[in-house]
């Protein structure tokens, strides 16, 4: 099997990890990674990991960015910069990692992204959040990763579900369509405040998840960064591969790396 690799045609990277295909339009950062069909099947045309800035203020579709000033890749990694997105006086840095499981992990196929953001005022409140959308049978919330612990979510739903930090971890699961995969995703519990899950109202129905990140006050000087990671799983299981990797990604090191 080849290495994990993007590659990049202007503003549009492709990512090739095994089984696993996607498409990021870096015009578009509220999509986020797309799935390429025939990928994973049923999971093909879902959204992973889309970034919205300032969603509270009325903005376009695409999330309140622009056209990143730089888009790169180097291997499994995929860079994108915006400066002053939307003439706001901030910087937003995106990093993409893709992440090939070892022969001890039993996931198929992870994508990090790590959102780094920093301003030249004295001090700001940017509201930035990280959501997907998936198509699901079922979904949990992981309350517990050792012994493993799950909730089921309410897929009906009118209003959406609340999770805080006070009362469960920041993961959660879907099972996806085809009763062969699940979807997993994690945010780090040291970046973990406030998460929404809510259905769509598309015809689709997709339940989608939202990471509220930078509950603190942003200053001149410093850069704020958060870690989200999403992963398929097989189906079998899969509760307890998730609190699995998600014990795993907490405990594990920041990258040195982030740009």
């Amino acid at each position: 099997m080849s290495a994990p690799h993007w590659t990049c045609e202007q503003h549009v990277a492709h990512l090739q990890l095994d089984q696993f295909r996607g498409i990021f339009d870096a015009t578009k950062p509220a999509d986020g990674l797309v799935l390429d069909a025939p990928v994973f099947g049923r999971a093909a045309g879902c959204k992973l990991l889309g970034l919205q800035i300032n969603a509270e203020s009325p903005g376009p579709a695409h999330g309140g960015l622009q056209t990143p000033s730089e888009l790169y890749a180097h291997g499994a990694d995929l860079v994108a910069v915006y400066n002053e997105p939307l003439g706001r006086p901030l910087r937003v840095d995106l990093l993409w990692r893709a992440i090939r499981p070892t022969s001890a992990e039993k996931f198929l196929a992870a994508v990090d992204l790590i959102v780094s953001v920093r301003t030249q005022l004295l001090e700001s409140r940017p509201v930035v959040e990280v959501q997907s959308a998936f198509a699901a049978t079922e979904m949990f919330r992981l309350l517990s990763a050792a012994p493993p612990d799950v909730m089921p979510l309410n897929l009906s739903a009118i209003a959406p579900q609340v999770l805080e930090a006070s009362d469960s971890l920041g993961c959660v699961l879907w099972r996806l369509p085809g009763g062969e995969l699940s979807y997993a995703e994690m945010i780090h519990p040291a970046d973990f405040q406030h998460d929404e899950v809510c259905l769509e109202s598309s015809p689709a129905g997709a339940s989608r998840l939202c990471h509220r990140l930078f509950p603190e006050l942003l200053e001149k000087g410093v850069i704020l960064r958060a870690r989200v990671r999403g992963l398929f799983l097989p189906r079998a299981d899969d509760c307890r591969t998730a609190a699995e990797c998600y014990a795993a990604f907490a405990a594990a090191e920041p990258p040195l790396d982030a740009y």
